[in-house]
This record gives C-alpha cells, structure tokens and sequence, in this order.
C-alpha cells in the first residue's frame, strides 16, 4: 500500500492513526464478533481497517470521501472480500438503509465534522436500525465538553444531547504524535453504548436542542430573564421553575434540561 505520507490529502481534515497500540485498544474495546455488522468511517491508510477485517465480522461497510484512494484500498482491503467499500460523504450516507441489525460505528472521525457526524447519528436513533454502540476518536477538547457534567465550563449542549441517549466511557487519550501528519491537538476515544431507555424521547429531540441552545448562548448571566421569556408565569409557577432564577446554565443537570424541554413542547 502507498505510505501514508503519499495518500495524505489535508482537504479532507485526514490524520492518520500510526500507533499499533492506540489502534489494538480501538479494536479491542469494539468487541467485534463473527455476527458483528460494522461501519467504518473514513478508512484512510487502512489501520484500523485491516484489524477490523482480520476479526471476521458478519458484514463490514467503510465509507471514504477521498475518490483517489479506490484502487489503493480496494487492492489491500477487499479483494476477494463480501464486505463494501463506499465512496460518499459520511454526512449524508444513510446508514439506517444498509443494515439489518443495530450495529457498530468506528471511526477516527475527521476533526472538521466530527461534532456534525455524532448530531447526526443522534438524530438516527429516531430510525431503526441504529447503531448500539459507537467507537469514536475526537480532539481532546471536544471529547471533554461530551463527557462533561454540571458545575463545568465544559459542560455545553453536546453534554446534554448524548447524556440523553448514551452511556459514555473514555477509552483512551491519544497524543498527537501518534498520528501523520501530527495535528496541533491530542485527541481522545470514546464508546458510546445506545442506552435501552433514553432519557428523553428522542422524537421530541428539536425542544432539547431549543432550550440547551438558548440557555447556553450567554452562559455567564444567570437564567432569571431567559426562563421568564422562555414561559408563561403559570408554568413557572405551576413547576417552581423560579428555583433556577439564581443559577447558571452549567448549574443545571441534564435531567432539569430534560425537563425543561418538555414544558416547552407544553407551552
């Protein structure tokens, strides 16, 4: 296969994973089995795909956007194989319509789109199939604000969003160096299980992203005036919601923003 300093192209935002142990962690945490159905975004050099293909699993399909690298990956990866190679943009691939059961994503996602790919596999969980688990590898501060809590100036929109739908865990960090080209940050793995009982219904997902937009734009000032705007003196009288007058937006749980998303689909 050409060296990864040849198939390099950096409008696609590709780094690719060189580490062999970073990479066995990844492969390892999967927990891929002979019934597997698995999705890799954005194959690349191949190091994640070869380990992956070595594992046997019932049904594998990586999508590359990167055209030039067809015959490369093709030769080293599927010859003589079942398994699919897509050339399209991970952005508008319709996962849902070419599995069977819920399955596996795996991917060092490009830092470019990664916040957009998780939002948009969040939204996929309103079809089924939908992925059980998610192997995912993000810059460090992203992956941080994800598995932030309350009480945290990391703790945003994307905290609340996945908490509602995914037990999270840390995998793994990984340093910069462990990549070509190096990037300018480190990065980290996470494993996102789909959780059997979401916490919020996920059909009524535009109201949790209304409110944790709206009290998260100016997260400094306490949230007296945007709960006052946001609903009638009944319903904030009726759920004490005069209780938050004195708070910050990083002072409430996820679970008070489940809550109060659906008094907004109420009002």
């Amino acid at each position: 296969m050409k060296n990864t300093q040849t198939i390099y192209k950096k409008k696609f935002g590709q780094n690719f994973l060189i580490n062999e142990k970073i990479i066995n962690k990844i492969i390892e945490a999967s927990n891929i089995q002979l019934n597997s159905e698995i999705l890799e975004i954005g194959p690349g050099n191949g190091s994640l795909t070869k380990e992956i293909i070595k594992k046997k699993p019932k049904k594998y399909i990586a999508i590359e956007i990167d055209t030039s690298l067809k015959n490369i990956i093709n030769r080293e990866f599927f010859k003589n194989t079942n398994y699919e190679l897509i050339f399209s943009d991970a952005l508008k691939f319709k996962e849902y319509q070419k599995f069977s059961n819920n399955f596996t994503i795996i991917s060092n996602l490009p830092y470019n789109i990664s916040l957009t790919l998780l939002i948009k596999w969040i939204y996929n969980l309103n079809k089924l199939p939908h992925a059980r688990q998610m192997i995912l590898m993000f810059q460090k501060e992203v992956a941080d604000r994800i598995l932030a809590t309350n009480n945290s100036k990391k703790f945003g929109r994307i905290s609340v969003l996945c908490s509602a739908f995914f037990e999270i865990k840390k995998i793994t960090d990984v340093d910069k160096n462990d990549f070509f080209p190096v990037p300018k940050v480190n990065s980290t793995v996470l494993m996102f299980k789909t959780l059997k009982s979401f916490k919020f219904n996920i059909k009524d997902i535009k109201y949790l992203e209304k409110i944790t937009n709206i009290l998260f734009n100016n997260r400094r000032k306490k949230l007296k005036k945007k709960i006052e705007t946001l609903f009638s003196p009944t319903v904030i009288e009726e759920n004490m919601l005069n209780r938050y007058y004195d708070y910050r937006v990083e002072n409430l749980t996820a679970e008070i923003f489940f809550k109060l998303a659906a008094f907004i689909k109420l009002s």
